[in-house]
């Protein structure tokens, strides 16, 4: 039984080193609307997300995401929405809309994660599968909660969390299977299977405790099964 377990973890392992969106940058071949295309690419993936960069007289910034949708007829086809990880109330988002020529970086600060886990042996476990990333402590995301006065995370809370902390991956350990989650789109770039963890820990394993909702959140969320809840979260429609 032992040698069976362990022949799984090093396949398991295996799989996970599979993982390996490296920073991809191109540029706008031509802009439709929302959408806009690009030379397609192996690096390319879809459902992968990036930024676009609009250069002005003398400096450059980032004016919108792109989320790759499609591939078609040798062309990537990307979706534009707001990029709003820098946003400032002193400072406006630039108010220029992609064009053609503009600079695509996209699997943008895919080489930083976080591990939402059930118990320490599985976060610790995906921790130690991939060196190439520069983990965020789950402890910080504990922190926000409970500043918060929260029990469990929404959408919202980890697209804020992935914003302020530079954080490009959502790995989220479940029953049988890690999936590896845009963080802003919350769409799927890779799943792989896992052993099922040995125990589980509400809202995640953390080394924080005394999670406590607000008296005055009549919405909040809690967690009562932590497959389900983290299942359910991934699989809400993408523009939630």
């Amino acid at each position: 039984m032992f040698k069976f377990i362990l022949v799984f973890l090093i396949f398991t392992l295996s799989l996970f080193a599979d993982f390996d969106l490296k920073v991809f940058k191109t540029q706008l071949l031509k802009v439709d609307d929302i959408y806009a295309y690009v030379e397609d690419n192996p690096q390319i993936k879809i459902n992968s997300s990036g930024v676009v960069v609009h250069r002005f007289n003398e400096s450059k910034s980032i004016i919108a995401r792109a989320s790759v949708v499609a591939k078609e007829n040798g062309m990537a086809k990307l979706e534009f929405s707001v990029f709003a990880d820098l946003e400032q109330e002193a400072l406006p988002l630039p108010d220029v809309l992609p064009e053609v020529g503009d600079e695509v970086i996209l699997n943008f600060l895919y080489d930083r994660a976080v591990v939402i886990a059930p118990d320490k042996e599985s976060y610790d476990q995906i921790v130690r599968s991939y060196p190439q990333f520069y983990f965020t402590h789950i402890d910080i995301l504990g922190a926000q909660l409970i500043r918060n006065g929260q029990v469990a995370p929404k959408r919202s809370d980890l697209r804020k969390f992935c914003g302020d902390n530079a954080t490009g991956i959502l790995i989220f350990v479940l029953e049988q299977k890690a999936k590896f989650v845009d963080c802003q789109d919350f769409t799927t770039l890779y799943e792989v299977p896992v052993s099922k963890p040995s125990s589980v820990q509400v809202p995640f394993y953390s080394r924080i405790t005394d999670y406590k909702a607000s008296f005055f959140d009549f919405n909040a969320a809690e967690i009562g099964n932590f497959y389900r809840y983290y299942e359910a979260l991934i699989d809400l429609n993408r523009n939630n």
